[in-house]
């Protein structure tokens, strides 16, 4: 151990060395950095002096030469005009005008002549056409008679030559010269830049002079500190509880503390002479050192909190159970070692199994517990859906007093409420169990699941005299994959519970999101806050208990069985989230719903995506017009699945009021239906209207060929057959959504005499699409239906009301086929054919199979898992 604890301190007297070195050469730096930028100074001024003075005298002597060509030009003809008729005076006259003519050449090349006067100004007045040297040119270049006599002209001209060129060498040279103080101006800027720049680097580098001198500092202290950690940490591992132990990298103990020397029953000297190996090892395992570097190094599924549990020998030869944890370092040569941390954990081992046998007792009576409720549940289900199918048929098919509806409906809101609370035991068995990870997994949009919980909650909330608010995101939020009905269950819970213990007051449902993990995860914090009764302090962590109410007397004001807020919590935690609250008594109660979802892929949003080649639109507002109850409730729940916002109407008369005034993306239409059917319903769509002008889809039950194009003369864009297909609803929408639909479907073909039972494509996409309850509840709904329809049938076919036998038919097909039962619906649907055709036998042929059918659909029905009340129909 003391050569271990040696290193550090021999580092530490380094580090020091190293400061001193770091102070030397800075100092260098320093002096040579302020040498070198003198010299370069000195110099730069030197050259800026010579390069100014030398092109300041030729500019001024290139001027100076046009004054001194013209006046010698002026001389040469005075004197020719002074003698007449003399050759010589003539050709001096030519070479004072050549040498003229060429300074201004030499001029207009001169790159420091640019934009002076005598470059600019004088040249235009002398070189512009019918100036001067376009007249006098051809002149010189005459022969000796014609120059004599232009001589006299040409002796005035030039004294207003001499003149100009005078005023301009003049004008030129004040410019130049203010030119020339503008420079020296600037050069002198620009070495005050660059002294300021020099001191700055000079205070920079003092700066950092003072940073490293401070750093020194400050590393000299660590060094002090280094010094006494070592010393504190030799005093630690000595009186450590565990084991330590120090081997090099063949396994060799080199050193070990006062803890291992008990553990292992040897002296620190004896444990020096041994290997790891003698001391630690499991059962066939030769190298204890390799074994826990390779499992320690790949993070092997045998390491619990970074430890593998081994067995230690004592030198007496005792076995001992240990944990032991390994790290690497490097030893004074540079070479690897290995640091070995020890823990007996023999008593612990016994004290966990002793605990694991009573957690074993414990889990077989809960385990029971669950066993009964979730039965009694089911058992209780059974008789409560038939008891609420019942109350609802005598509600629709039969004519009752007022005082028969106020008890009928006393019956569906206790029938309702007790199977809630059944449903709820169920789902806090689940959530408890090894089912909870057995949740459907989809795509769907948490802010349109909001919305329609909004939707649904509003006549409760009103009912309480409360105000329901959602306050949406300001920025849209994508798609998340994950459990929707846990999602769903959470919020409904919450949010129920708020406008339980709230009257007269507000629930808000507030969400805010954001992208994690790359992107890819959609964290979101979801508050439901109320102005209600609030909730004590010391009550807060109760409230999630499982049958916890916080009256539980005989005179409480709210009625419930405790168990929303668990189920909340328990839903929570299945998807990875959480749910804590804040509250006050009298002043409301905020719960906060926590969680990161991951987020839906754009390529699995919906089936149609693989299978159409688009993607489904998301968001549309779509009209469904549908009289029959379970059709509409089975298309509005597709349809919000997959994120849509719904309103239902139950006829033409409705679908044309609504459409006055509200422009919906899309229409789904039945079309046959009371009052109006959906073919007149889209004629008059279209002839007026704020939705004369999107796709309208006509849903139908018995579309045969000859019809589909009657229906698309009126109006629609499509027809879609029942029974829908959720692959089928999703690319009908995707196509008409993105403007570019296929042709119109052709329709279904006549089912045959004697079809299946269920429709199992159908069927089972229903099944997990809205889940089994939700199937179950419709199934015995239209099985209840279906068993009183047929004597209505019966009497109908009996006065000869054929056409009403058959719009009561088509009403109950359509149902059928909605859920997959393929039999019931071909039976139905061939007896509204022979109806609407007065075919009598063929009527009453098809009403017997009907009947033959019901029995067999309900034991098929049953066969594959649901729990159907019916029972007269077997």
């Amino acid at each position: 151990m003391s050569q271990f604890f040696d290193e550090a301190l021999q580092e530490t007297r380094l580090a020091r060395a190293a400061v001193r070195v770091r102070h030397l050469i800075l100092g260098i730096t320093f002096f040579a950095t302020l040498g070198a930028m003198a010299f370069v100074f000195t110099k730069i001024d030197q050259e800026l002096d010579r390069s100014s003075s030398v092109d300041s005298d030729n500019v001024t002597w290139t001027m100076a030469q046009v004054e001194v060509d013209t006046l010698k030009l002026q001389r040469a003809v005075i004197v020719a005009d002074e003698n007449p008729g003399d050759p010589e005076a003539l050709d001096d006259l030519r070479l004072a005008f050549d040498i003229f003519y060429s300074r201004f050449n030499i001029l207009s090349r001169s790159d420091r002549l640019i934009g002076l006067p005598i470059n600019e100004a004088l040249r235009q007045e002398l070189w512009s056409e019918g100036a001067f040297f376009d007249r006098i040119t051809p002149v010189i270049d005459s022969d000796d008679a014609a120059l004599a006599a232009a001589v006299p002209a040409l002796r005035d001209e030039m004294e207003t030559v001499s003149d100009t060129v005078r005023t301009h060498v003049v004008s030129s040279l004040q410019s130049l010269m203010e030119i020339g103080d503008a420079r020296r101006g600037e050069l002198r800027r620009s070495l005050q830049v660059f002294a300021a720049a020099s001191l700055g680097l000079l205070g920079l580098m003092a700066g950092l002079s003072l940073v490293i001198i401070l750093q020194n500092r400050a590393q000299g202290q660590r060094s002090a500190t280094t010094e006494r950690a070592v010393h504190n940490l030799r005093a630690t591992i000595e009186a450590s509880l565990d084991a330590v132990v120090i081997t090099d990298f063949r396994g060799q103990v080199t050193d070990c503390n006062t803890a291992a020397e008990n553990l292992f029953g040897r002296k620190r000297d004896e444990c020096r002479t041994v290997r790891m190996s003698d001391m630690l090892g499991s059962e066939g395992d030769e190298d204890p050192l390799a074994t826990l570097y390779n499992k320690m190094r790949t993070n092997s599924p045998d390491l619990q909190d970074g430890r593998l549990q081994m067995v230690a020998r004592h030198s007496s030869g005792r076995e001992m159970q240990v944990e032991v944890a390994l790290t690497e370092a490097q030893g004074a040569n540079g070479g690897p070692m290995f640091i070995a941390f020890l823990r007996d954990i023999t008593e612990r081992l016994e004290r966990e199994e002793n605990l694991r046998k009573a957690r074993n007792d414990a889990l077989k009576g809960e385990e029971a517990k669950s066993r009964f409720l979730a039965v009694m549940s089911h058992e209780m289900r059974t008789p409560l859906n038939g008891l609420i199918a019942a109350a609802e048929l005598l509600q629709t098919s039969t004519e009752l007093s007022e005082r028969q509806n106020w008890l009928s409906e006393i019956v569906l809101s206790c029938g309702w409420a007790a199977l809630d609370q059944v449903n709820n035991v169920l789902e806090l068995t689940r959530l408890g169990s090894e089912e909870s990870a057995s949740y459907q997994v989809s795509d769907f949009s948490p802010v349109q699941i909001m919305r329609d919980l909004m939707l649904q909650n509003q006549p409760h909330a009103t009912k309480r005299g409360n105000d329901l608010r959602f306050e949406e995101p300001p920025e849209p939020l994508p798609r998340v994959h994950a459990p929707r009905q846990l999602f769903l269950r959470v919020l409904y819970n919450l949010v129920g519970n708020a406008i339980k213990f709230t009257d007269a007051g507000t629930v808000t449902l507030r969400l805010r999101g954001e992208r994690v993990g790359d992107g890819r995860q959609l964290h979101m914090v979801i508050d439901v806050v109320d102005t209600g009764i609030g909730i004590a302090e010391d009550d807060l962590e109760r409230i999630f208990h499982n049958f916890e109410t916080l009256d539980a007397s005989y005179a409480r004001m709210r009625e419930g069985t405790g168990l929303g807020l668990g189920i909340a919590k328990l839903s929570a935690e299945a998807m990875g989230g959480s749910i804590h609250v804040t509250s006050a008594l009298g002043k409301g109660s905020t719960f906060t719903f926590e969680v990161t979802l991951p987020l839906a892929q754009e390529a699995s949003q919906s089936s149609t995506a693989r299978a159409g080649g688009d993607e489904e639109p998301l968001a549309l507002h779509i009209l469904v017009v549908e009289d029959n109850p379970i059709n509409s409730l089975l298309l509005t729940e597709m349809l919000r699945l997959r994120g849509h916002t719904v309103t239902n109407a139950v006829d033409g008369i409705e679908a044309i009021e609504k459409t006055a005034t509200t422009r919906f993306d899309m229409i789904l239409t039945d079309i046959s239906m009371p009052r109006m059917d959906g073919v007149e319903a889209t004629r008059r769509i279209r002839a007026e209207g704020a939705c004369r002008d999107i796709p309208i889809i006509g849903v139908t039950a018995n579309a045969s060929p000859d019809k589909v194009p009657e229906f698309l003369a009126a109006g629609m864009t499509d027809v879609l057959v029942k029974p829908v297909t959720r692959s089928a609803l999703m690319t009908i929408i995707a196509n008409h959504a993105n403007g570019s639909g296929p042709k119109p479907a052709e329709p279904a073909p006549e089912t045959p005499a004697e079809p299946s039972v269920l429709n199992p494509e159908v069927f089972h996409e229903t099944v997990e699409e809205m889940g089994r309850e939700f199937v179950e509840r419709i199934a015995d709904r239209l099985l209840t239906e279906t068993e009183s329809l047929l004597p209505q049938l019966d009497a109908f076919a009996q006065t000869g009301s054929y056409a009403e036998a058959a719009k009561a038919a088509h009403k109950t097909a359509g149902a059928a086929a909605a859920i997959g039962l393929a039999g019931l619906h071909g039976a139905l649907a061939r007896y509204e054919k022979a109806a609407l055709a007065n075919d009598a036998a063929t009527a009453a042929q098809e009403l017997d199979a009907a009947r033959r059918i019901l029995p067999r659909t309900v034991k098929e029905l049953r066969e594959n898992g649901l729990s159907l009340a019916l029972a007269g129909a077997e």
